[in-house]
């Protein structure tokens, strides 16, 4: 195995925020805030406490939270989204902003709330065909078993008719 020399006075290691993306300068994501390409905590394990307050400010939408705690869904709203994915369970953004408004919620909160109903429907979609799999696994395998065993006594018939005829 061979080892790249390092070069005098080169350190082996690179602090990792010497570089914010191996292939990709910062104006490759131009539009980007920089808190999303920022590292959640330097090499020393500390964050600027300005930052830390900075980033527990603001919200996924980027919104003021200021303690604001997260609320649940009423009934009403959770069956109006129901029959809102039972319709389909992709949308556009003006049937968002719509559902939004009629709702009283963020656009933001609709489309997380249908991220999260897809993701439940197709695990319960993979659980059902995972139950019809392994039912159908069964029968084949009882109809297996049941073919060795005729195939074993159809054998043992034609061994017992061959020394018959000796």
């Amino acid at each position: 195995m061979a080892f790249v020399p390092v070069a005098a006075g080169e350190s082996m290691f690179r602090n990792h925020e010497d570089t914010h993306f191996p292939s990709s300068s910062p104006q490759d994501f131009h539009g980007v805030p920089e808190f999303l390409m920022r590292r959640s905590m330097s090499f020393s394990g500390l964050e600027r406490a300005e930052d830390l307050q900075q980033d527990d400010d603001m919200s996924d939408d980027g919104s003021q939270m200021l303690g604001e705690k997260k609320r649940r869904l009423n009934i009403e709203q959770v069956k109006a989204l129901e029959r809102s994915f039972e319709l389909g369970n992709k949308f556009e953004p003006e049937r968002k902003m719509q559902l939004a408004r009629a709702l009283g919620l963020q656009p933001r909160q609709i489309a997380i709330w249908f991220q999260n109903r897809r993701a439940r429907w197709k695990t319960k979609q993979l659980e059902k065909d995972y139950d019809v799999l392994k039912r159908q696994f069964e029968a084949l395998k009882a109809d297996n078993d049941a073919l060795k065993s005729q195939n074993k006594n159809l054998k043992n018939q034609v061994r017992i008719n061959f020394f018959c005829m000796i």
